[in-house]
């Protein structure tokens, strides 16, 4: 049985994959915090989170796939691969993606580069 921040985890990817917006911000509580490597806050609030994205999910042509998942308690760590068309150049790259459950969702998202 799959704790409630993998079945998270997984919807939210699910959600970014298909390039639905509102599903994969739903995933997030109101005031999540977005951190980078650093422990700095780069975003706060699903407000913000959502702005964030906006223009990435309006052009589309992105993805990512796990490679490896790690769960323990409320933390879910995920080994991520990544690509993105930025005026019309592929990126691709890997992270390292942190979430941290609140209240049944995402609170805290971390991005370890």
């Amino acid at each position: 049985m799959k704790s409630k921040i993998e079945a998270l985890a997984k919807k939210q990817l699910s959600a970014y994959n298909d390039h639905d917006l509102e599903a994969f911000v739903n995933c997030y509580h109101k005031e999540v915090v977005v951190l980078d490597a650093d422990d700095k806050v780069k975003s706060q609030g699903r407000e913000a989170f959502k702005k964030n994205y906006e223009a990435m999910f309006a052009r589309g042509n992105f993805g990512a796939t796990v490679e490896r998942r790690l769960v323990l308690g409320e933390h879910c760590v995920d080994f991520e691969h990544w690509f993105r068309f930025v005026q019309g150049e592929e990126k691709r790259g890997t992270v390292l993606v942190r979430y941290k459950l609140r209240d049944d969702l995402i609170g805290t998202v971390q991005f370890l580069k």
